[in-house]
């Protein structure tokens, strides 16, 4: 058991040690940490206490990059030899399960593991900067690293019962969608009991139960405990509720995982043409593909890539439960959203959605192509390969419309929402920066499928984090945001979804051709 197991960390270790994306985004983030040092320094003048902005600007960077890492990452470890079809080869080779899952799971682990210590003598140069103290330093370490310990248990589970990386990364999404949600509910809902005892509601026992039941939900998430952290005058034990929760939730997720190996292990990956609601008689929507249409190449996408038309009732039902749950919680629980109110948080996640959404069904298209090695003989069509890609991408988009209707809904039947849209038409060019960063996960994702096996949303992510920096840099350095800088940071997004589209099309030539 331990001999295989330690054969398939070797293994994995071999393979990042040697593969340059690995270290592409080690650099990209050292990279981060540098820009977001030089914006620490240049607004010191303006805000005061520089450490503090450069440590939280390490901070939510890491929490970002290690969530990316667990939406791709931790959860392709078992479904990649599913779909290579490796995974019953190392069961007859005499390895176990839990030697396959500890091979699999803990030298990406390592790995994530190292980009975090890394990063430890950069945070400790915050402190020296002023604003922060090492305490703060160390407790936001062990909320990283118990987050990344979550997150590696929850990727480990939805690789094993997923059969596909595709699969597996959505249940990731609905995962973490949980995870950050109900603590913020939590924290809403305690926000209403406290306005209501101070209205002189007596608290009963029950309403007492109730109240650290919440408070218990409110301090699993990381994201309202970096909050806590941050604060000036920290001074709690690193060894918070979040912490010690996260770690027991990883290990509970990765033993469940075990125990559902041997039933998970039998599902295999399925072939292009069984994917989705479409040729599977059993499932709960089934529609029928039918015949293929006038362009073979959208018929196909839009049913075994998009999922057909099954997925467009479950993304409406998606968007439009995000849009119920936003709107809910801001009329029954009074709960304060920020300036733009519960509109403009709701336009922020649906339009994230529909970024990650876009994204995973683009690289999902180009992705199937390298998986079943059809690039070549797709492009030895009488078609010329920019109409194939490009059919293949709206058919791809097809399924997706549900998220841009929904977005428009919002925008055109609220008072803000027209407001803002009114706005955009008239070339605010902050608000066309806005939508073209949303637009540059889409056409980064479908070029990193091209290039990297695992991760390319994740990538794509990146890529547009760190033309965020940028953007937040260059306000920085013009001491404030302009319409000329605005102006050339639209530009610049624009030409770089452009030349996403000509590397695109050069890298599928390249790929035809090996």
């Amino acid at each position: 058991m331990f001999h295989g197991a330690f054969a398939l960390l070797e293994r994995s270790l071999r393979i990042d040690a040697r593969n340059w994306p690995t270290h592409l985004c080690r650099l990209g983030l050292v990279g981060s940490i540098y820009v977001s040092l030089c914006f620490a320094l240049s607004t010191q003048n303006r805000f005061g206490a520089p450490g503090l902005r450069f440590f939280q600007g390490i901070a939510f960077l890491d929490l970002a990059f290690i969530t990316l890492l667990g939406l791709s990452y931790f959860s392709t470890s078992i479904t990649e030899e599913k779909e290579e079809d490796t995974l019953g080869l190392m069961l007859m080779a005499g390895v176990s399960p839990l030697g396959i899952l500890a091979g699999k799971s803990i030298g990406r682990f390592w790995q994530a593991i190292l980009l975090v210590a890394a990063q430890y003598p950069f945070m400790l140069l915050a402190v020296t900067m002023g604003g922060v103290t090492t305490l703060q330093v160390q407790a936001i370490t062990l909320a990283l690293v118990a987050y990344m310990v979550f997150l590696a248990g929850m990727g480990l589970l939805c690789s094993t019962l997923a059969s596909r990386n595709r699969t597996a990364s959505s249940m990731m999404i609905v995962g973490l969608s949980i995870y950050f949600l109900v603590p913020l509910i939590a924290k809403l809902i305690l926000i209403k009991l406290a306005k209501s005892t101070i209205q002189g509601v007596t608290a009963t026992p029950s309403i007492s139960m109730w109240r650290a039941f919440l408070e218990s939900m409110e301090n699993l998430c990381i994201y309202l405990k970096m909050g806590e952290i941050l604060t000036t005058g920290f001074g709690q034990s690193i060894w918070s509720f979040q912490v010690i929760s996260n770690v027991l939730l990883g290990f509970v997720l990765s033993g469940l995982a075990w125990l559902l190996f041997g039933t998970a292990s039998l599902t295999t990956s399925t072939e292009a043409s069984s994917r989705g609601l479409v040729a599977r008689q059993r499932a709960f929507l089934h529609f029928n593909a039918g015949r293929p249409w006038p362009n073979p190449f959208v018929w196909k996408d839009f049913h075994f890539v998009s999922g057909g038309i099954g997925t467009i009732f479950v993304r409406f039902g998606f968007y439009l439960s995000l849009c119920l749950i936003v709107f809910g919680f801001d009329h029954f629980l009074d709960a304060s959203f920020g300036p733009n109110g519960a509109v403009g948080l709701c336009q922020m996640l649906l339009s994230l959605a529909i970024a990650i959404d876009a994204a995973m069904a683009l690289a999902q298209a180009m992705h199937d192509e390298i998986r079943s090695q059809t690039l070549a003989a797709l492009l030895m069509l009488p078609q010329s390969p920019v109409r194939i890609v490009y059919s293949k991408f709206l058919g791809s988009l097809l399924g997706w419309f549900p998220g841009p209707l929904v977005l428009l809904a919002v925008t055109m039947t609220t008072v803000s929402g027209r407001s803002d849209f009114y706005s955009l038409l008239q070339n605010e060019h902050g608000g066309w920066c806005v939508v073209l960063l949303f637009l540059l996960p889409p056409h980064f994702a479908p070029l990193a499928a091209l290039i990297v096996r695992w991760g390319a949303v994740a990538v794509a992510f990146g890529l547009t984090i760190g033309v965020y920096f940028g953007i937040i840099m260059g306000i920085s350095l013009f001491r404030g945001p302009s319409d000329a800088f605005f102006a050339s940071a639209a530009l610049v997004m624009t030409t770089l979804c452009v030349v996403c589209h000509l590397l695109l099309l050069v890298r599928i030539q390249t790929l035809a051709m090996k």
